[in-house]
């Protein structure tokens, strides 16, 4: 899969900022993606006043199939959405927050770099597994020698 189809697959990610001390901090969001760019709800709060000084942050998600865990990890600038036909446009409006708390505020996150890696699945101690199907080697080399996968990133279309 390529990086924005595991990206618009997903509804749930972690946003990075800078926190108050100087040292990242993390949050879990529902987002959704449209016209190349990420869009989440927040309450007022920690993350709108990061963002105001410190609009670089970091996205990311991960998931995996049968066969890999991967991971997708965008570096973005972000910026509060304050225009009503922005809002309306983005469809973040019919985004529903996991989290009880209202949120009212939008933002778009603007993407830099966007990267992604799979790697295959590892026998873990004490958890039954077989051994990894011949689809996973890669010239010759078994599962388990392999270093993460990058995935193809290709920007997402753009609407005009």
């Amino acid at each position: 899969m390529r990086c924005w189809q595991l990206l618009e697959s997903a509804t749930l990610g972690r946003l990075a900022i800078e926190g108050r001390d100087g040292h990242p901090d993390m949050f879990p969001v529902n987002y959704l993606v449209h016209n190349g760019n990420v869009f989440i709800r927040s309450a007022p709060g920690t993350k709108l006043r990061s963002i105001a000084k410190h609009p670089a942050v970091a996205f990311e998600i991960d998931g995996e199939t049968t066969n890999y865990h991967w991971s997708v990890v965008m570096h973005a600038t972000a910026h509060r959405l304050d225009v009503d036909a922005d809002i309306e446009a983005s469809g973040v409006l019919e985004l529903i927050s996991a989290s009880p708390t209202s949120k009212e505020n939008f933002i778009r996150l603007t993407p830099e770099t966007v990267t992604g890696r799979r790697f295959p699945k590892r026998e873990r101690p004490g958890r039954a597994r077989g051994p990894l199907p011949e689809s996973t080697l890669i010239e010759g080399r078994p599962g388990h020698d392999l270093k993460p996968e990058p995935i193809p990133h290709f920007a997402p279309l753009r609407e005009d």
